[in-house]
């Protein structure tokens, strides 16, 4: 389980908000909260956009955690071998069996809309890991196209939000939550974000423009 509880630990757990083809993940793999080397990192990259050691095989990359762990040395490891609300479940459960209060552990979960058994309420360990894991030294980025369906659990949790382009009713909810004015997520281009950071709420949202790399 969780070692090492620190409540010092600051928030900075991460949502990324946007139509498929607006940059989620080059607004993540290009956030400097995440290290580009060493750090210690772990992933659930159904769709492999992310660099990282990938493993396909659940078994494979549970091995691959604790050896890793045992290691001491930086690592950044991927599960690629599925998708789903049990498959993201079990992950969840690694990760939190990995996370120790005295070091940051970057977790990374795409397409958080296909893991979630409602928009209500994340599955049970997922919900652990928004809910307690930041005093266990954990920094959570999630991405979804579909933010309607992302449960309530990982907005609650999150206190930085880089929101995209949408449209209809999606864009309407955003707009409002976040204070961004009528019609700016329709208007938005790709790779163009606002950044809305709780722990600055009086600065207002930020306008971020991302140039394309290669992330992986």
């Amino acid at each position: 389980m969780a070692i090492n509880e620190d409540t010092r630990h600051e928030n900075r757990n991460t949502l990324y908000l946007a139509k498929s083809g607006s940059g989620k993940s080059q607004a993540l793999g290009q956030n400097k909260a995440i290290p580009a080397r060493g750090g210690r990192v772990l992933l659930y990259d159904p769709n492999n956009d992310h660099k990282a050691h990938r493993f396909d095989k659940f078994s494979d990359y549970c091995k691959a955690v604790a050896a890793a762990l045992r290691s001491k040395k930086p690592f950044r490891l991927a599960y690629t071998g599925g998708i789903g609300v049990e498959d993201f479940e079990r992950w969840c459960r690694v990760v939190w069996l990995a996370l120790d209060g005295n070091k940051i552990t970057i977790v990374i979960a795409e397409e958080l809309s296909a893991v979630c058994p409602s928009a209500a309420k994340a599955s049970p360990m997922a919900a652990k890991l928004l809910n307690q894991g930041r005093k266990y030294g954990m920094q959570f980025h999630g991405t979804s196209q579909k933010p309607q369906e992302v449960a309530k659990t990982f907005y609650d949790g999150c206190e930085v939000f880089y929101v995209g382009r949408q449209r209809g009713n999606t864009a309407t909810k955003l707009e409002r939550d976040f204070g961004l004015a009528k019609g700016a997520l329709a208007e938005c281009e790709p790779l163009t974000f606002y950044l809305i950071d709780d722990a600055k709420q009086r600065a207002g949202p930020e306008i971020i423009k991302f140039k394309y790399k290669n992330i992986k």
